[in-house]
């Protein structure tokens, strides 16, 4: 693992064995450049994927974790609104966002499977995987806004208000049973590969280290600083392309694909600088509450962006303000907000007690906000037809 602490000063080895337990102690938050020679290569511990601590790692290489995360999100956004595209058909069977759900939590348990492999290769590409393109092919805040829309009957099919009570309980179970499910599938497919070529070399490496009685002190990564200055040149380069297409591209996608994927970014590394509080005592393996964070963010965002698209003041204001809100939505809250790293925490939180404080605690609040925003804003001053860019 690279460092930039000289472990031979006491004080410094100290701190960082320190930390390294209190880290270890969470199934949930593990260190994406933590590397586990003692333990079967598949599947290792759930991880909700927090940045590496900073004293273990350096300058560049944190860099480089937060910077994979700009094509990874680009790639996740899009990735979400063709599944969403390809999903939407007169007759369809099951809502479009399914698609999404179960594709990105498969993402996640398959990169979970090969954690070891992919850290031995190179760090930030379990990051770029797991945070980037499997919590942004997810999402929370649609789902706790497709599932008060369910809820509601906000539509105005002609049903009863019972029949609107189980649209929504099935709605929100069968999002949760999707991503879970698939979260599983993916970890098995993942368990059922080969191990690839250069992890057999490192694990041999690291067994010998153990047996000479070195188990106790993390692995040592070779230093990368091409590596890590290409992630964080491939980040530039990938969003000047982004905001080019935004200018040049055809109007007839170019806001409902590009401008979402100019907010995606910013999602993305604020719910993986968040996610640093889930490693922190009392909340360790009990309560991600840098996940929850994010998750309510995101949802009482998209609840307001999607209450301000049918307000007469914004359908007659222009394009522009139209499509920055669909970009918000889709973009901004749909990175920001996560259901794989969501399920992921929900099967590794230790004790059933506080398993159902953390999901019910999430859905319920969530399901609460939008209520407020979306049905509050509705029962007082009604809408109109949404704006179209």
């Amino acid at each position: 693992m690279t460092s930039n602490i000289d472990h031979t000063h006491p004080l410094a080895k100290q701190r960082s064995q320190r930390h390294q337990r209190s880290r270890s102690r969470s199934s949930i938050s593990a260190d994406p450049e933590e590397y586990i020679p003692s333990r079967p290569p598949s599947p290792p511990g759930p991880s909700a994927n927090a940045p590496p601590p900073s004293e273990r790692v350096t300058r560049l290489r944190l860099s480089a974790h937060y910077a994979v995360l700009v094509l990874s999100s680009m790639l996740g956004c899009v990735a979400r609104l063709g599944l969403n595209s390809l999903g939407t058909y007169d007759g369809q069977v099951i809502y479009a966002l399914a698609w999404s759900q179960g594709v990105g939590s498969g993402v996640m348990g398959l990169a979970l499977s090969m954690k070891n492999e992919i850290t031995v290769l190179y760090p930030p590409i379990y990051t770029f995987l797991t945070t980037g393109i499997a919590g942004c092919v997810t999402t929370f805040s649609s789902w706790m806004l497709e599932g008060y829309l369910s809820f509601s009957n906000f539509d105005h099919y002609n049903r009863k208000g019972l029949h609107d009570t189980v649209d929504g309980v099935a709605y929100s179970l069968s999002t949760f049973a999707i991503a879970l499910s698939c979260l599983h599938f993916g970890e098995h497919f993942g368990s059922a590969l080969p191990k690839l070529p250069w992890y057999s070399k490192a694990l041999a490496r690291a067994t010998q280290s153990e047996e000479k009685g070195k188990s106790s002190d993390p692995i040592l990564l070779p230093h990368t600083p091409f590596l890590d200055i290409l992630a964080i040149l491939t980040a530039f380069l990938a969003y000047l392309i982004a905001l080019l297409l935004y200018f040049l591209a055809p109007h007839s996608w170019r806001h409902d694909v590009v401008f979402p994927l100019l907010m995606s970014p910013p999602g993305a590394i604020l719910r993986f600088a968040l996610s640093n509080i889930n490693v922190r005592y009392p909340f360790i393996n009990r309560f991600p509450l840098g996940t929850f964070i994010s998750n309510m963010v995101a949802t009482l965002l998209i609840a307001g962006t999607f209450a301000a698209q049918r307000r007469p003041s914004v359908v007659n204001a222009g394009d522009v303000r139209c499509n920055a809100l669909y970009a918000i939505q889709q973009g901004f809250c749909g990175c920001l907000s996560t259901v794989s790293t969501f399920v992921v925490e929900a099967k590794a939180i230790e004790g059933w007690r506080w398993k159902w404080v953390y999901v019910g605690t999430s859905v319920i609040l969530g399901q609460v906000f939008v209520l407020a925003i979306v049905g509050g804003t509705g029962w007082s001053e009604g809408y109109v037809d949404a704006c179209t860019g």
